[in-house]
């Protein structure tokens, strides 16, 4: 293998100060285009291979994003997926590379981000975010973005969210339409955000149209399978004409209770869940033989509005504190009108 030269053999080559090669190499200063030809085919001749962390650090700058992601139950793995896969993309078109942390509540990689110099600025995305990792970035005045939501007592984040109260008063007016007034909605809970803002879309809906809001058709703390199949067993007691559901794995248990209890989806029950998973829909489709109305994230546009909006933070532009972006209503087959 060839010996990789360094950037005083490639000054000698091409007969140019050490300084030249350098101002060649990061693109700055001024060198003749005459000049620039030279440094560089000596560099091709000689295998140079620049240092990229000593750049970064002499630079003081790296290109990197950093992302930190809280996994929560009751979150598919692929709503994560997707919106690393927007980011990624986001921050390659403005020619910066992605970081990723994998993380729990319980855990912090505040200090080591802000401390390493590896990143320039970083996204934090999760249900449950550490608060010291919060806390720490922002008193350091390190550059960074929630992705969703965030209203933090003595701090005004900068974050892009999912609209979603919006998104699920859309839904919700969708079945008033239809001529439904006993909603159901199962939620996770209205301490965390983007639940809550859930919520409030449905109520807003409610109001909106004159249908009275009854919180006995209104169910929380369901994030997994066995929770969703649980709080529509409660639900069904109350006799609902239509359910809007919160998440995919609440989804999939709420659908084996209306299957258990006898009942058929449109026919009995009008059902639309939230976040067009496609695991979702193929399971769905295979148990019930009908394509679900869903509430649509628009994951990978999320991730790359996330990722740009951070890059314009960290390269000082004025950039707005509260962002949000569309949701999208699926209408399929799984609602009818009454």
């Amino acid at each position: 293998m060839t010996r990789s030269s360094n950037l005083i053999e490639v000054a000698k080559a091409a007969g140019v100060s050490n300084m030249t090669v350098s101002r060649v190499i990061n693109n700055s200063g001024s060198v003749s285009e005459k000049t620039r030809q030279k440094v560089l085919k000596a560099i091709k001749e000689l295998n140079y291979q620049p240092n990229l962390i000593a750049r970064s650090l002499a630079r003081k700058k790296t290109n990197i994003l950093g992302l930190v992601v809280y996994t929560e139950k009751g979150v598919h793995p692929a709503f994560y997926n997707e919106i690393i896969n927007g980011v990624q993309k986001g921050a390659s078109e403005l020619g910066y590379d992605l970081l990723v942390f994998a993380n729990r509540e319980d855990q912090s990689y505040s200090d080591r981000i802000t401390h390493s110099s590896f990143v320039d600025g970083v996204i934090f995305m999760g249900v449950k975010i550490n608060q010291h990792d919060i806390r720490n970035v922002h008193e350091k005045g390190f550059p960074y973005v929630f992705i969703g939501k965030r209203e933090i007592e003595g701090i005004q984040p900068y974050f892009i969210s999912p609209d979603y109260v919006k998104g699920t008063r859309m839904a919700t007016e969708h079945l008033i339409e239809l001529g439904h007034t006993k909603i159901g909605f199962i939620g996770q809970s209205r301490i965390i955000e983007p639940d809550y803002d859930k919520l409030l879309g449905y109520q807003e809906a409610l109001y909106k149209h004159h249908v009275v809001y009854n919180p006995q058709l209104v169910f929380e703390e369901s994030q997994t399978q066995l929770d969703g199949y649980n709080a529509m067993k409660e639900l069904l007691k109350q006799k609902p004409t239509s359910v809007i559901i919160n998440n995919t794995y609440a989804t999939i248990g709420a659908t084996t209770a209306i299957k258990e209890a006898g009942l058929q989806i449109p026919e009995d029950i009008s059902v639309i869940g939230f976040d067009d998973n496609q695991e979702l829909n193929e399971q769905f489709n295979d148990f019930i033989g009908l394509e679900l109305s869903t509430i649509r994230i628009p994951k990978v546009e999320l991730g790359k509005e996330a990722a740009k909006m951070a890059i314009s933070l960290l390269e000082g532009n004025e950039t707005p504190k509260a962002n949000f972006i569309d949701l999208h209503f699926m209408k399929n087959s799984s609602c009818k009108k009454l």
